[in-house]
């Protein structure tokens, strides 16, 4: 990817980022994130029912000191939740995170 292509994929995922963009931190690092909620289902825990639905986030990469590893915990809403998978290319700027809720 050329250069001028890069930076133009940059700023079009910012506009979209600030306009739709939700605040979620990965690990103590606050940013605005792209969130997709699937339905969220109920699963039965002990001490009573918890939200059982994954996230997928994507996010900046510049955005973040460090790629966040697979297990590394997130808050969303007040809700924990851990990185279950990643996608991100090689060059690329964008990162896609898989999130499933800490519970699991």
């Amino acid at each position: 990817m050329t250069g001028e292509t890069a930076t133009a994929l940059a700023e079009a995922f910012r506009e979209h980022r600030d306009a739709f963009g939700v605040s979620i931190t990965f690990g103590t690092t606050t940013i605005t994130a792209i969130v997709g909620e699937a339905e969220f289902s109920r699963e039965l825990v002990e001490g009573g029912f918890a939200e059982a639905g994954n996230l997928q986030s994507k996010v900046l990469l510049s955005d973040l000191a460090a790629v966040p590893a697979i297990g590394s915990a997130v808050t969303y809403q007040g809700r924990q939740f851990k990185v279950a998978s990643r996608a991100i290319q090689p060059g690329g700027l964008v990162g896609e995170f898989e999130l499933r809720p800490a519970i699991r």
